[in-house]
């Protein structure tokens, strides 16, 4: 009885001192003995709001993490702004204190802050918002009912709203504000020219993509701010002769402004899709990236995307939406501050014996006039070209003859350089002047410059075997020491010859093309006489 009388002693004790740890802990937790931790929160201005009242929300549930009381403080700063304060190598203090929880208007901008290491996994989607241009009521009406696509866009900028029986208002007159919807709509545009989705490196720099993204901008009216062009546009008692007809902006946004109208262009389908990126920088802890984690889940929780939906957002996507790289990101940005209204390109093509040779079943010369006309066929109005043919001798003791002017491609011209391209001949000279073509032909270029292009000389060549009076050296003289309010960038493509460096430096001084390739029976070939021809 001894013992058993000591076993129950032991046992109570042992599980009055087990509710007294437990007990101790649970008050020590309480207490938050960690002390308290802040999660800064920066957001973007349009999302502020919902995001505030959710902070409210969790930092009323007196969260506690790894023994800390945890609290959520959100500021709100442009995205643009922050994109630049997270790739800088010193924090700019007016942007308030470095984040541990970035929530910016869309994934583009996580693409063009890309900083390696600096956002920790995947970032997900908070809350959506389609891009969609504003408009006034009727002409959204009218733009809807024409099921038009984001590639018209650039047509009405820079023609006639006739097309939807709105003649009398001129053109589109859309502003394109900096900012991520007007980003958002130009690669849009490029997406629906090119048929890339999303839009890829290679199609943004195309000369189709270029200039139409281009003919958006450089007729687009000024304007530094998307509230200010809404109100412009809801503005309907001037709407035929206001400045401004149209923006692309959020839906969300939109919608706050009565009398504005929504058109949503068929094609690809851009969104602000607000995700939550938790930052991993030096200036965050283990703890605040823990909170910044648990806070973006909150977010997501159906409670809160009631606050989201309720200010005029759609509930976070489930997938991300296709955002294409930075690299296509930022070269769009750069045609949208710097217009490049196509190329205007002098082509000379070489005659002499060196492009006598086979390849596949025709000779290499009747090989570059179908690329070239190739394409041609495909380049915009906008687009400028014309052609020569050279030699050793041609027409009256020059090496060189002009069979049709560089010019704007019209309907008339394009036909005029279609029929003299079918015409053209080899020469039956076994040596050629290129040195002297070539110099002739980019003074030519730069006495017809056209301004707001980029003007080029491209040359295809079965050599050189050059046997002119002027020099190498003469020939990068003269051309790098041109105008330089009007370059002329000089594009080479040597078919089956060796080339030379002389025409590789001033392609490369020039900021031009060198490209040598076997045959001209090939993709190759015709891939570099479609580059040359149509990338400003």
């Amino acid at each position: 009885m001894v013992a058993v009388l000591l076993l129950i002693a032991a046992v109570g004790t042992w599980f009055w001192l087990s509710g007294r740890s437990n007990s101790e802990s649970n008050s020590a937790a309480g207490q938050c003995i960690e002390g308290p931790v802040t999660l800064t929160v920066t957001v973007d201005p349009d999302i502020a709001e919902p995001v505030r009242a959710a902070a409210d929300r969790y930092n009323a549930t007196s969260p506690q993490v790894r023994d800390h009381c945890a609290k959520v403080s959100v500021t709100d700063r442009p995205t643009a702004a922050m994109v630049g304060g997270l790739t800088s190598p010193d924090w700019n203090s007016a942007l308030g204190p470095q984040p541990g929880l970035w929530i910016p208007n869309s994934t583009r901008a996580i693409e063009q802050m890309r900083v390696p290491g600096l956002v920790q996994g995947a970032p997900a989607s908070v809350a959506v918002s389609p891009i969609v241009v504003a408009a006034p009521d009727q002409l959204a009406q009218a733009l809807t009912k024409a099921d038009l696509s984001w590639s018209d866009l650039q047509r009405l900028q820079r023609g006639s709203l006739g097309d939807v029986g709105f003649g009398s208002w001129g053109g589109l007159k859309m502003a394109l504000p900096p900012g991520d919807a007007s980003l958002a709509a130009a690669v849009a545009v490029g997406s629906a020219v090119s048929g890339s989705d999303p839009l890829d490196d290679e199609s943004a720099k195309s000369g189709q993509v270029v200039a139409a993204i281009s003919g958006l901008a450089s007729e687009a009216p000024e304007s530094t701010d998307a509230g200010a062009a809404l109100a412009t546009i809801a503005d309907s008692d001037h709407a035929p002769s206001a400045t401004i007809h149209a923006v692309a902006v959020t839906e969300q946004l939109a919608k706050t402004h009565p009398g504005v109208g929504i058109f949503r262009p068929t094609g690809a389908a851009p969104v602000a899709d607000h995700p939550a990126a938790m930052l991993t920088g030096s200036w965050v802890d283990k703890t605040q990236n823990l909170v910044a984690g648990m806070f973006a889940d909150y977010l997501r929780a159906p409670q809160q995307q009631k606050l989201f939906t309720d200010s005029g957002f759609q509930p976070a996507a489930a997938n991300p939406p296709p955002t294409p790289a930075k690299s296509v990101l930022d070269s769009v940005q750069s045609v949208l501050n710097h217009p490049v209204l196509g190329v205007q390109s002098t082509i000379l093509i070489d005659t002499s014996a060196s492009m006598a040779v086979t390849d596949g079943s025709m000779s290499r010369l009747n090989n570059a006039l179908a690329a070239v006309q190739s394409t041609l066929d495909t380049m915009p109005p906008d687009f400028g070209a014309g052609a020569w043919v050279y030699a050793r001798d041609i027409e009256g003791g020059k090496p060189y003859r002009v069979v049709a002017p560089t010019a704007a491609l019209s309907t008339a011209h394009r036909s005029e350089l279609s029929s003299a391209l079918g015409h053209v001949a080899l020469s039956g000279s076994d040596t050629d002047r290129t040195y002297q073509t070539l110099e002739a032909a980019y003074r030519s270029a730069g006495e017809d410059y056209a301004a707001g292009k980029t003007n080029s000389v491209l040359l295809i060549t079965g050599g050189p075997n050059d046997q002119s009076s002027v020099t190498g050296d003469q020939l990068v003289s003269e051309i790098t020491g041109g105008d330089p309010a009007h370059k002329v960038r000089i594009d080479v493509i040597v078919v089956g010859g060796q080339g030379n460096q002389t025409l590789q430096n001033l392609a490369q001084k020039t900021g031009g093309s060198y490209t040598k390739v076997t045959t001209s029976d090939d993709m190759g070939f015709g891939t570099a006489v479609n580059h040359a021809l149509t990338t400003p």
